[in-house]
Order: structure tokens, then sequence, then C-alpha cells
């Protein structure tokens, strides 16, 4: 498996289909799970897909509507009965916060290990050593927010400079630690080996009209609602949601590498309508199905 992989578990809308779940995109990086709501019957799509729900550390609800949470009750409960015992941290628009609580106290579910609220705001949401989550607002019935996984910048160093110099291997990784080496007589300094490779960044919005927002500018994956097509544009501006082309539009607008669009309304049987709608606009777009699988 690559470093990171994104797992589609449920593309539906509103609804389950016989072919689609509800909306659920699991992101795997360097051993972190990071799931993106939770629709009904999210613990059996991982079982489905091969996918390990023990490895979820963070949950991001994009807003409490039921499509996108009542599957929480259940993830967690088989979490329990598999007996895990380190934290879930849920992210949760702020205000919505009560509302998803009482969905979990409502019925038993066996939960015994913490399960540890976080309110979401626009901004920066917390960071590691390898990535950063952000937030920002979008524009639908509900509160709701999309999500931004930006990975750190990685930093290297130029090969062909390092066998030019001959520089060893421990003296490399002190370069790329940003401390200047004493290699043969000369004070190396990291500007003169090292560099920096901008990290990956995925952006997960659903369930909004299109939002221009700079923390989605050139994503590598822009993930998007895609509920409509254009010939049911007014019933997407009624919704507050996106037709295909207007994500599609979005997409090139944003400067975004890859356009994978989900959220699909029951009434879209044809995915390559969506498809062939999309790359009118924006050519590098993919319409998800359950199970679809992108490794970077």
């Amino acid at each position: 498996m690559s470093e990171m992989r994104i797992t589609f578990l449920g593309t539906s809308a509103s609804a389950p289909t016989k072919e689609r779940g509800l909306p659920a995109v699991f992101l795997e990086y360097m051993g972190t799970g990071i799931l993106f709501d939770v629709g009904e019957g999210t613990q059996r799509q991982f079982m489905r897909f091969g996918r390990s729900l023990m490895k979820v550390e963070h949950i991001f609800i994009s807003h409490y509507h039921g499509d996108h949470v009542f599957g929480l009750p259940g993830l967690l409960s088989t979490m329990a009965l598999y007996g895990r015992d380190r934290p879930v941290h849920v992210w949760v628009p702020a205000r919505q916060i009560p509302y998803i609580e009482q969905l979990l106290n409502a019925v038993p579910t066996g939960v015994d290990f913490p399960v540890l609220f976080h309110a979401v705001d626009e901004g920066l949401l917390f960071h590691t050593d390898r990535f950063y989550m952000f937030a920002y607002p979008l524009d639908h019935t509900a509160d709701c927010y999309a999500y931004v996984f930006q990975e750190a910048p990685k930093v290297k160093a130029d090969k062909k400079k390092v066998k030019e110099l001959g520089i060893e291997g421990p003296l490399v990784r002190e370069l790329k630690a940003g401390n200047p080496v004493l290699w043969k007589g000369r004070m190396i300094q990291p500007k003169d080996i090292v560099y920096t490779v901008p990290g990956r960044k995925i952006v997960y919005a659903t369930d909004t009209r299109p939002v221009e927002h700079e923390y989605a500018r050139g994503a590598d994956v822009l993930i998007h609602d895609a509920t409509f097509l254009s010939s049911e544009a007014e019933l997407a501006v009624e919704k507050k949601h996106s037709t295909v082309a207007e994500a599609a539009q979005l997409a090139k607008t944003l400067g975004a590498k890859r356009l994978i669009l989900f959220h699909f309304s029951a009434r879209i049987k044809d995915l390559s309508a969506v498809e062939t709608e999309a790359k009118r606009i924006f050519e590098n777009s993919v319409a998800a199905y359950d199970g679809y699988t992108l490794e970077l």
C-alpha cells in the first residue's frame, strides 16, 4: 500500500441505493486513519472493502444531517465490540455537538473508550509533524464545513549535488534537519543541498453550493458534492447542493489537479453521464463509486 490511500465507502446522497451507501470517505496516511462523514452502515462498508475501522483516529463530520451521521453509533459500537480502548476524536461544527452527543446517548452503544468531541470553526484545527487539518465554511441549509488535509512540506536533498560533493548519509540527514556541516574543510549550508517540496492537499467538500476558498486552492484531490446533473440546476440551488458541472467549474477555478465527484442523488443511475458532464469542463474528473480507491 502507498503511504496515502483514499477509499470511498459510501457515495449516495440522502438515502442509500442498491449500489451506493451513504457518505463516508476514508483517508489513510502513514498509519493514521481519517474518516470524513459516517453514513448509516459505514462499519459494514469498511468490512466490504477490506479496510480496518480500528485504524480510525479522527472522524470529521461535515454537518449533522442524518445521511452524514446516522452511522456514528454503529461504527463506535462495532469498535467497542472489537475491543478498542484508544480514543476516537470526533470533529463537529460547534453548534451541532449537543445533537451528536444526544444521538450517541439515545441508545446503549457499549462504547467504553473515550470519544472526544472537538468544535469545528474556520481555520487550523490541529497539526502533527506530518500533516495539518483545516476547515472552512460551506453554503448549505445547515452549518456545514469542508475539511482540508495538508501534508507538511517534504525536505529533500539534491542527489546530483550530494554525489558531486561526496557527502555521506549521516551528514545529509544533518543538512535536511537544517544544520550546517563541515565536510573536507568546507562548511556546507543546508541551502546548498536541501530543498523543500510542497505536501499534498486533499479537500473534502460536500452538501454545498460551489464555494471558492483559499484553503482549497491548488488541491491535489478535490472531493466534491455532485448531487445533481445540470438538468436539475434549479433543484440544486433550492436544496443548496452542487451540480456536476458546477463542481467541475469550481475545480478548474481553484486549480485542482484532480476532481472526484460523489454524493449522487438516487435519480442518477448512470455514472458515465456524470463523468461526461464533468469532463467537458474539467478533464481530470472521476465519478466515485462505493469501493473506489485512489492511492497517492
